[in-house]
């Protein structure tokens, strides 16, 4: 019985959690934005939300305060977005920059305070955004890009407008009518990987043979071919057709690797009785038409 080393196994493992991550990395996430926050420190960010640390176009600090200091603790703003908090049944619909003392726009939310330390959330000008029903909502905010260089939004993005010299950019997607998949977390990524580590495991353990011949673990003592039978009385055939089959003697049996799976047995399809009813017309006509001295004797259908 041959044993996986833990050399390679820890190898293999390794393996699949980088492939695992990096497809995940590749997939676009799709899915509306549910709720916004902004902190003052983007270690804090509150659970399940993504801070915005890093511009798009120049990969900086994405700081929205954005206030010179010489001496003292700087102060900074990160705005971070959720997926799956936030208002239940609720996306963001819309974005929009106005100035600080400009009243909020009928139907718009603004952000009064950091999630981490409770200070005042803007100066100069603030972001405010529009919760619609993911039911009755066409599009929503899937993804925010922060920019220090460009001056417009990218391709595929629309222009919020810009907070201290930073342009706010948001893209637009249609709300599927359907929910999308979930993105797996990092908790359902870990039982995955346990999941392929154990069936690698169980396979290499349970299945020591050689791959090339799987199929044909047969007794010793099993006979290949049928033993030969004593030659009957002839007698009238009932049938029309000689059949005759080159797999017999061959064992119908599963492959062995696949015995420990459970097996669910699909239901039968069942027949009625029209169904299975049949009045053979059209063989009848054919030997109607191709029948002879010895097909009469011998047929059935003409007796």
């Amino acid at each position: 019985l041959s044993v996986p080393e833990p050399t390679m196994l820890k190898s293999s493992t390794q393996q699949q959690k980088n492939i695992l991550s990096t497809v995940i990395g590749a997939l676009p996430d799709n899915r509306p934005i549910t709720s916004l926050q902004l902190v003052e420190e983007f270690e804090k960010c509150p659970k399940h939300f993504l801070p915005i640390n890093k511009t798009y176009d120049q990969d900086q600090d994405a700081d929205l305060w954005r206030e010179k200091m010489l001496i003292g603790k700087r102060t900074t703003r990160y705005l971070c977005l959720s997926k799956s908090e936030g208002l239940p049944g609720y996306i963001v619909e819309t974005l929009k920059i106005i100035n600080e003392k400009e009243i909020t726009p009928e139907g718009f939310s603004q952000l009064m305070r950091t999630a981490d330390t409770e200070q005042k959330a803007w100066r100069k000008k603030q972001l405010v955004y529009r919760l619609a029903k993911k039911g009755s909502a066409k599009q929503a905010v899937t993804d925010i890009i922060l920019c220090s260089r460009l001056r417009q939004a990218p391709e595929g993005f629309t222009l919020a407008g810009d907070i201290n010299g930073i342009l706010v950019c948001f893209k637009l997607s249609p709300v599927p009518h359907r929910p999308s998949p979930s993105v797996p977390t990092r908790q359902s990524i870990t039982d995955l990987e346990k999941t392929i580590e154990n069936l690698k495991i169980q396979s290499n353990v349970s299945n020591p043979q050689p791959q090339d011949h799987e199929y044909e673990q047969l007794l010793t003592s099993y006979q290949l071919s049928p033993k030969p039978v004593a030659p009957k009385s002839p007698m009238y055939s009932t049938g029309t057709l000689n059949i005759h089959t080159d797999v017999e003697g061959v064992p119908f049996m599963l492959n062995p690797a696949l015995k420990h799976y459970a097996t669910e047995i699909p239901p039968v399809y069942k027949l009625t009785d029209t169904q299975l009813e049949y009045d053979f017309h059209l063989e009848r006509q054919v030997l109607c038409t191709t029948k002879s001295q010895n097909v009469q004797l011998t047929n059935p259908f003409f007796q």
